[in-house]
């Protein structure tokens, strides 16, 4: 007798590159978060805040330079920061090939094909949206 074998989830709409990126839960959807650009985030809030900080000097030439050893401090943290998953990407657009959103595709689980959360995917054709509406 032949195995029933589960339908594929490529036309899902949570479907991306092998993974379900619908999230669970607030736990699963904060492990799944990019580190490296939380990371980033991070270094970033840090650095505005400091920037933010210096107007409280009077002296403008006082001002410029600690404005420079912030920023440089801020490179140098940057420079640092590393993921072992990280592949740079080509376009414009995320940081790697593995970031999806704020998430990474290695940290989301592997789809298992259609399954009770499957949602169709609308294609845009000649005639409008196709799909789910």
């Amino acid at each position: 007798m032949a195995e029933v074998q589960r339908l594929g989830g490529q036309s899902c709409a949570y479907y991306q590159r092998g993974r379900c990126t619908r999230t669970q839960n607030p736990k699963a959807s904060a492990l799944a978060k990019c580190e490296l650009l939380e990371a980033r985030r991070k270094v970033g809030a840090e650095t505005l805040d400091r920037l933010e900080r210096l107007k409280r000097l009077a002296d403008p030439e006082d001002r410029e330079v600690a404005r420079r050893h912030v920023i440089q401090k801020n490179l140098t943290a940057i420079n640092r920061l590393s993921c072992a998953g990280y592949v740079p990407a080509r376009n414009d657009g995320p940081l790697c090939v593995h970031q999806h959103l704020s998430f990474c595709l290695l940290r989301l689980p592997e789809c298992e094909g259609r399954c009770e959360h499957y949602l169709r995917r609308r294609q845009f054709s000649e005639a409008g949206w196709v799909g789910r509406s």
